[in-house]
């Protein structure tokens, strides 16, 4: 039984993947997400089915505390773990957090990279999923602006801020041909991400009615973690549900690409 990280496992997508995973009694699940008493209730549901769980609770909005997370989880996880990535947040309008980064961008980038750093440099980690967003080909990445919001946008944010984090997990699988490394886009899904009130959420909220359920998501991102591989060594595909694609024309960009990287050579100094 290998131990398999899974953030976000609160709600939505995450909640969903928990339950489908423990059914095949392959993994040990560890759950991460801020809200204990969520967590507490799905662990217990998990063990008296049979499965196996533990909660690490966490917080992905300060730096300060996703550094504290990825200690925790170097003291609980055994070497060869699966790490997937999928806590993420859309806000509606610009915050900034105690570190004077956009609340989407510490959540969604920088405080998940601060996390997984840690368990990289313990050798925890053997393969790393990251759950990322088709919204990420409507991304425009500014090394100056992004970080702190100032090209904040209730639509496009999230999309900045994912397409930022799968190009360094690109940039991570190059720097560590060891790992295997996927990039997805898991499906139009009907979860609480996104919700607005107003007339804009209930017109939301009747779109969704047509979406898949986390259920069936789940079931999907379970047939590919039971995949042997899914990238080769020094690289990290992108899966459009289950299916590999190339990647979008944006994630190649040079300027992107470098801005991505200009970032966390900042954010690695404040480590």
């Amino acid at each position: 039984m290998t131990d398999l990280i899974l953030t976000g496992a609160s709600r939505g997508i995450g909640a969903a993947l928990a339950r489908a995973l423990a059914k095949s009694r392959e993994y040990r699940l560890i759950l991460v997400a801020r809200d204990r008493p969520r967590l507490e209730a799905l662990a217990s549901a998990i063990q008296k089915d049979g499965g196996e769980a533990i909660v690490v609770t966490g917080d992905l909005s300060t730096l300060s505390g996703a550094r504290a997370l990825g200690q925790r989880l170097v003291e609980q996880v055994t070497p060869g773990a699966t790490l997937v990535h999928n806590a993420g947040i859309w806000p509606s309008r610009r915050e900034l957090t105690v570190d004077g980064f956009e609340t989407g961008f510490a959540v969604n980038h920088a405080a998940p990279l601060l996390m997984q750093q840690a368990l990289l440099e313990a050798k925890r980690l053997r393969r790393i999923l990251l759950v990322s967003a088709g919204l990420l080909v409507k991304g425009r990445f500014d090394a100056a602006r992004t970080p702190i919001g100032e090209d904040f946008s209730s639509l496009r944010t999230y999309c900045d801020t994912k397409l930022g984090f799968a190009l360094e997990m690109r940039d991570v699988a190059a720097t560590h041909p060891e790992l295997d490394v996927l990039v997805l886009h898991p499906g139009v899904v009907r979860t609480d991400l996104g919700a607005r009130t107003g007339p804009i959420g209930w017109v939301l909220s009747l779109v969704k009615r047509g979406w898949e359920t986390p259920e069936v998501c789940a079931e999907r991102l379970s047939r590919i973690l039971a995949k042997e591989r899914w990238s080769p060594p020094g690289q990290a595909h992108w899966y459009v549900e289950e299916a590999e694609q190339p990647w979008p024309p944006v994630t190649e960009d040079a300027a992107t690409r470098r801005a991505v990287r200009e970032v966390h050579e900042r954010l690695r100094a404040m480590g």
